[in-house]
């Protein structure tokens, strides 16, 4: 566990100070103790986390359920309950991101906290118009199912989550996929319909993409190896059923836009985020998302498809997107030499031959005092200007002096 803040006491009174959120600690009138005694003795637990700060409340009920002796605040979901690690409930979703999206109550969901043999029913619903806080019921898992939720999750929440940024990664609800197939062309067809992941695309369009110098039966093939593509990712499909998946519709294919979760899509949002709170003045919250960003952004997009023309524009877009956050985060720490070289380094190998990226990366090293490596650097980076171009850097290693 991780706590941020201190609370003045634990249970009841656990609640961070920046606001009383559910009660007060000195309720005003009978409606108040009486939902602060709902609070106190309600025979389920109950917890209230954020999307930044982690739990701010919670009841005695969820400390006995849980076991746990000690102070919860600043806890995440993932922490206390091993959220993203229940692939088969979850697909490695984050219960608090997976309610604020939602904007609705999550279906109850059965999983075993870390630590624990126990099993337990957890659901969570945002609360507030801006879905700023979200309210988690935690219940022991008793014998038999939960009443009409069994299902539920699997159905709501994605249920395959594809990681494209650096080499490709399937997470299906029964596991990773890691058989040599993502390699082959039922694994080429996966990573095409990741590409043109938002509409439907044509038999014809994917048959000449994927396979080249196209023949009279290759529209047969495209269909054979989209039933392969459907078996590799649920085999466990009744014959006949409609995949959860790739879909059909009018002679193409494509990926279930809500079944399917895809990191460069989460990235693409998280930059977009960022940017705006920037924009808005909201320089802490802009942080925040742009650096959730970068923590996507693995490498570049399908890394392991270096050579496939038609990843080229996809991996091109994403990364000049990834440079956005880069930049604007080393401009927001600049006061902090070495986050502003971790952020310039990035850049430096995403853009090898731009002189001002090359050239800030230097001075940071400079006044760190690194100016062993700076000069390596520099050398190197006159000699891939000389070999591309023929020219020298716009600067010298005297210019960079502080």
């Amino acid at each position: 566990m991780r706590p941020r803040q201190d609370a003045s006491r634990q249970g009841i009174g656990s609640i961070a100070a920046a606001e009383p959120l559910l009660v007060d600690s000195e309720p005003r009138s009978a409606g108040d103790r009486l939902l602060s005694d709902v609070f106190e003795w309600f025979p389920y637990g109950i917890a209230v986390t954020t999307r930044t700060d982690g739990i701010i409340a919670w009841n005695p009920a969820l400390e006995t359920i849980l076991g746990v002796d000690g102070t919860l605040a600043g806890t995440t979901c993932c922490e206390l309950f091993g959220c993203r690690n229940h692939s088969a409930a979850l697909a490695g979703l984050c219960l608090t991101e997976a309610a604020i999206q939602a904007r609705t109550r999550l279906p109850e969901i059965r999983l075993t906290a870390p630590g624990s043999a126990k099993p337990l029913w957890v659901t969570a619903a945002p609360i507030y118009p801006d879905a700023s806080r979200v309210v988690f019921q935690v219940r022991p898992a008793y014998a038999g199912p939960a009443p009409d939720t069994v299902e539920t999750p699997r159905r709501t929440l994605p249920r395959l989550r594809i990681y494209t940024l650096g080499p490709i990664r399937v997470e299906t609800p029964e596991g990773v996929l890691e058989d040599e197939w993502l390699d082959q062309r039922t694994g080429q067809l996966l990573k095409f319909l990741i590409c043109e992941r938002h509409h439907f695309v044509a038999t014809d369009v994917i048959a000449e993409a994927v396979w080249p110098r196209p023949r009279p039966a290759t529209p047969n093939t495209v269909r054979y190896f989209v039933h392969e593509l459907r078996k590799r990712l649920e085999p466990d499909r009744p014959r006949h059923a409609r995949s959860s998946f790739v879909q059909a519709r009018r002679g193409g294919y494509a990926l279930h836009g809500e079944a399917v979760w895809v990191d460069a899509d989460e990235f693409e949002s998280k930059v977009s985020s960022g940017l705006a709170a920037f924009a808005l003045g909201e320089t802490g919250t802009a942080i925040d998302h742009l650096e959730r960003a970068l923590s996507l952004y693995r490498g570049d997009f399908l890394s392991d498809e270096p050579y496939a023309d038609w990843a080229i524009f996809e991996r091109e877009r994403l990364r000049a997107l990834a440079e956005k956050p880069l930049s604007l985060l080393r401009e927001l720490r600049a006061d902090d030499l070495d986050a502003a070289a971790a952020y310039l380094e990035r850049l430096a190998v995403m853009e090898p031959l731009d002189h001002e990226i090359q050239r800030q990366l230097m001075t940071v090293w400079m006044k760190q005092g690194r100016r062993s490596r700076a000069v390596r650097h520099y050398e190197t980076f006159k000699l891939r200007l000389l070999r591309a171009f023929g020219e020298q850097p716009s600067f010298s290693l005297a210019d960079l002096l502080p």
